[in-house]
């Protein structure tokens, strides 16, 4: 497979550098098993691509939860930063690919909707943190990954332009959201978006099982 062609890389966290989507689920089932509640597939369906204030907001809401919306993220954010720091692993190849990027000297940024403090520490740890020119967050802009305002913000503080971008996700709204924004797009397989690959592989204009395909 022949993915060289372009002088910014974008990336998304979760699912796809990080083997973390566990901590999320184990997170999610250890909030609602503290009130009784089971985790459904639609609810996480709906909450995977916001920033966790507007899923707080939304799991509120829905579940007539009792705490404020700040005490929900607190907890949530106490739940896994544990979780980040123990037991997630880089994704197969991601260092090695990261580096030769960095090497080659691509400007490449990360955009993901989870929060600075659960996943920079995470980074530094596994010494990928210093390959990233710019980083972009969903809670900074309110606004999810069905739309591109996160990659073309990450785009924007790399300094390259979309249609020199190429952006790595594992989810389909995150495909979708980057197409709409003019970049060019790599699928990457998780366990946890496995049920979309499919649609995944007719979107993206890549798709890879393993960053390993690419070294």
């Amino acid at each position: 497979m022949d993915i060289t062609n372009f002088k910014g890389a974008i990336f998304d966290l979760d699912g796809t550098l990080l083997d973390s989507m566990h901590i999320w689920h184990d997170v999610d089932e250890e909030f609602f098993r503290r009130r009784n509640l089971k985790v459904t597939k639609e609810y996480v369906d709906i909450i995977k691509n916001m920033h966790l204030p507007a899923a707080a907001v939304y799991t509120k809401e829905k579940y007539n939860i009792k705490e404020s919306v700040e005490e929900i993220v607190d907890e949530w954010l106490e739940l896994c930063a544990q979780g980040y720091l123990t037991n997630v692993d880089l994704k197969d190849g991601v260092y090695e690919y990261l580096k030769s990027l960095h090497d080659k000297g691509i400007k490449m940024a990360f955009a993901t909707a989870s929060e600075k403090v659960v996943c920079e520490e995470t980074l530094k740890n596994h010494g990928i943190f210093d390959f990233f020119s710019a980083s972009a967050y969903v809670s900074e802009i309110n606004i999810g990954k069905t739309e591109p305002d996160i990659y073309l913000l990450a785009s924007e503080r790399i300094g390259i332009s979309p249609e020199d971008c190429i952006v790595f996700e594992d989810i389909i709204e995150g495909i979708r959201g980057a197409k709409k924004g003019g970049f060019t797009t790599c699928g990457v397989y998780d366990k946890s978006s496995a049920k979309d690959e499919d649609e995944i592989r007719k979107v993206a204009d890549y798709y890879i099982k393993s960053f390993e395909e690419l070294l």
